[in-house]
């Protein structure tokens, strides 16, 4: 076993800190991939030079404005940089259809955006590291074994299959999800996509189903979010398929590995039998649902993440 294990305390009940806007800069950058314009945000820290860069995206069919934005101003504030990108077709990214869920393409947006970061004079592109939450999790685990210039990896809850998605639906749900992503790859040819709601309200089929990821996905969208509920089908054909880390073997760099106990989506057992097959990882398990991270647990699972950082950074 390789994995250190850290049990965590429950969380105290309250939101996260917000920094003062004077101890860092936001500014927008664009990267290109595959052709297409990808936007995102650089957060930098105040009277730091050359700081090591945290590139960051977050859940299934979501913008980087879903949650992230406090983990990038306290990123900044603690003295890193913080890269906070959309996925092509995603928020004010290029790319059609709109709110595609595709892990082939955002792989290879990461990739790109990983290199972009590495040409700019204002961060250390030698201290790369990556932090995905969610099925963005899983992706950063992906980067990560294939490109050995990371300098870290964190994985906050990583959906590491597709089982979360796919899982609970009975043969015939599962049946019906399959129908409807065959459907939007036939139709999007002649009519556009067919889409489905990513959480909706209850009454329809949707990418997920339970009440509580759908209280949570609409409690991080932000005041006057564009952001629409409803993805092309063809992620329930990208989910069944769906497995993040091939070849476990293949992360050399440091990872950081966050996982909930009462977590749903990326089931704690899942993320700790992960951690054990990698040779350099240090697995936190808090007593909190997937969402905690955001908001009640926020404090405490920030506090790990600066940990792991300042190991790297020393």
């Amino acid at each position: 076993m390789n994995a250190w294990r850290h049990r965590g305390e429950p969380p105290a009940a309250r939101g996260p800190r917000r920094p003062s806007h004077f101890d860092y800069s936001r500014v927008s950058l664009t990267f290109t991939s595959d052709g297409t314009d990808c936007a995102g945000w650089l957060y930098r820290p105040d009277g730091v030079d050359s700081p090591p860069v945290v590139v960051m995206a977050g859940e299934l069919a979501t913008d980087r404005r879903f949650g992230l934005r406090t983990y990038a101003e306290r990123l900044a504030e603690a003295g890193y940089a913080a890269f906070v990108f959309d996925y092509r077709n995603t928020g004010d990214s290029d790319g059609e259809p709109r709110n595609l869920v595709a892990p082939d393409a955002q792989i290879a947006d990461w990739h790109a955006a990983v290199d972009g970061l590495r040409e700019r004079p204002e961060i250390d592109g030698n201290r790369v590291v990556l932090w995905g939450a969610g099925l963005s999790g899983g992706y950063a685990l992906q980067v990560a074994a294939e490109d050995r210039r990371v300098a870290g990896v964190v994985a906050q809850n990583p959906m590491l299959d597709g089982s979360a998605v796919m899982g609970g639906r009975g043969v015939r749900g599962t049946l019906a999800a399959l129908a409807a992503g065959v459907r939007d790859k036939v139709q999007s040819r002649l009519l556009g996509p067919y889409r489905v709601p990513v959480v909706g309200d209850g009454t329809s089929m949707s990418v997920f189903e339970s009440r509580s990821v759908r209280v949570a996905y609409r409690e991080l969208l932000s005041p006057g979010s564009a952001w629409r509920d409803e993805t092309p089908a063809r992620v329930f054909l990208s989910m069944f398929r769906y497995d993040a880390v091939s070849d476990p073997e293949a992360i050399t760099c440091p990872a950081l590995l966050v996982a909930g106990t009462r977590d749903e989506l990326a089931p704690a057992d899942d993320v700790a039998s992960l951690a054990d097959k990698l040779d350099n990882a240090t697995l936190v398990e808090l007593p909190t649902d997937h969402f905690a991270h955001y908001d009640t647990a926020f404090e405490q699972t920030f506090g790990h993440v600066l940990s792991f950082l300042q190991t790297i950074r020393s």
